[in-house]
């Protein structure tokens, strides 16, 4: 087999956070859906509250969360090669070099492609914030904004969604692992005493500021090679949309398509569908 068949795509761990192996009905994990189908159902879900007039926007509904939404959920592999800059070429005649310099193109693949795709989420995140909230909080960053206003809303719409606060406490536990974020994550509830949505933009809010100033450990600063927190994170990104959603939608007992397209995919309430979408459709609660 020729040396450079790869074996593997960057987003092969994708889904490996959300993979159960304890076999339980109420698994929260088991009752997830498979990150890339959670965002095509996001995306069908605005395509449809915009369709029906339940949220600004027509046929074009909040155009920049749907444009971050499909870069994300188009990512189907990446290729980086950090042996780009090795001027020795060692791996054209050194073996041992050749597995060293594979096993940090596989490794620092996956990283990139998760930071990808939880970057282009964080873009449709913003976006969303931008739409729901208009001008409330304008004077505030929208990572702010969005934690302000769910703290403040009396509507909370995260005791709804199932598996909201598994899927929390879940990433706050990934994302506390990293270096440096953990007495901020601990502050969360010790000195804010937020919870739920609020807690979790918050959470969200400290993860990106961690990642965008360059804080967080990669394949190639020889730190830890996980993307679990990327994948968490954008999991826990996209029921923030949903729960900035319901709080948008003019009339959540309206009926939407589940489809724009296949008729027989059937329709459902907005609120129904907004509370939902992140499971498997036959395990939908009512």
């Amino acid at each position: 087999m020729p040396k450079w068949e790869r074996q593997y795509t960057a987003i092969d761990p994708m889904d490996e956070l959300l993979r159960c192996t304890c076999g339980k009905p109420d698994c929260p994990t088991g009752n997830l859906r498979p990150l890339r189908e959670h965002m095509g159902a996001l995306i069908q879900a605005i395509l449809s509250c915009g369709h029906v007039g339940l949220i600004d926007g027509g046929q074009d509904p909040w155009p920049g969360t749907l444009y971050s939404l499909h870069m994300a959920v188009s990512i189907e592999d990446v290729f980086v090669d950090p042996a780009y800059i090795d001027e020795s070429s060692s791996g054209l005649y050194c073996d041992s070099a050749w597995e060293f310099d594979e096993e940090q193109r596989e490794t620092s693949s996956k990283y990139v492609a998760a930071l990808a795709i939880f970057n282009f989420i964080w873009m449709a995140y913003e976006e969303a914030i931008g739409y729901c909230l208009g001008e409330n909080f304008s004077k505030d960053k929208p990572a702010v904004q969005s934690r302000k206003f769910l703290n403040g809303t009396e509507e909370k719409h995260e005791t709804k969604i199932a598996s909201f606060n598994a899927v929390y406490r879940a990433t706050a536990r990934i994302c506390g692992k990293r270096s440096g974020l953990k007495d901020g994550i601990d502050l969360i509830q010790t000195k804010y005493r937020l919870e739920g949505a609020s807690a979790a933009a918050e959470l969200m809010r400290l993860f990106r500021n961690h990642v965008v100033h360059g804080d967080d450990s990669t394949p190639l600063s020889g730190g830890s090679t996980t993307v679990a927190h990327f994948y968490a994170s954008a999991t826990l990104l996209l029921m923030l949309i949903q729960i900035l959603i319901l709080h948008r939608v003019t009339n959540q007992s309206a009926k939407i398509p589940l489809s724009l397209v296949l008729d027989d995919k059937g329709e459902h309430s907005a609120g129904f569908v907004l509370l939902n979408l992140h499971r498997p459709e036959d395990r939908w609660l009512t």
